[in-house]
């Protein structure tokens, strides 16, 4: 790639495919510059440095997930709903492993990440009022995302290669499906 095509864009998309081939902890401003052609410190014309873009790509990745939640929440309910999002999770860490990674890691940036999660909060909310629970405490969201996370960074550590994590996934969503029929009854 010829150094007058690269621009912020290119960066922020090229830094995304490294993290998602190699992991956020790999990337570095010289492997980004080697992968774009150009030198290391010309990349500092399109970012402040290595924290600052891996919170912009943190922010990004949230921000997508988002985005991709809310558009499977639409006009689901109950445990229709809350099986679209969860097979939207599992297909967001599944193709793009490093920026799901990175998404749920501590914030680079805490309030650029709660304003980014806003629109995932905003799916799981109305998806949980759908089953009857009048508010979607912040506690009660984190309830319903921890077995699903749980069982995603069991599969990606491969730490339980001999079993089907596919399987194991389905329960975490019944056991949630449970828990928040659970409340909406309470």
């Amino acid at each position: 790639m010829s150094p007058n095509r690269v621009d912020r864009t290119v960066v922020l998309e090229t830094a995304e495919a490294l993290v998602d081939r190699d992991g956020w902890r790999s990337l570095t401003i010289t492997a980004l510059a080697s992968k774009l052609g150009v030198r290391g410190p010309s990349l500092y014309n399109h970012v402040d440095g290595i924290d600052a873009l891996l919170g912009e790509l943190q922010v990004r990745a949230l921000r997508d997930l988002g985005a991709e939640l809310q558009r499977a929440a639409m006009g689901k309910v109950g445990r229709d709903g809350l099986r679209a999002l969860a097979i939207v999770l599992r297909d967001f860490a599944a193709r793009c492993p490093g920026r799901y990674d990175l998404a749920m890691r501590e914030p680079f940036d805490r309030e650029a990440v709660l304003h980014a999660s806003t629109p995932a909060s905003e799916a799981l909310s109305a998806v949980i009022a759908s089953f009857g629970v009048e508010e979607a405490s912040l506690e009660l969201q984190l309830s319903c995302l921890a077995p699903l996370h749980g069982v995603l960074a069991l599969d990606r550590s491969g730490l339980v290669s001999s079993v089907d994590t596919a399987a194991v996934y389905d329960r975490a969503v019944d056991l949630v499906v449970l828990m928040l029929e659970h409340e909406g009854d309470a």
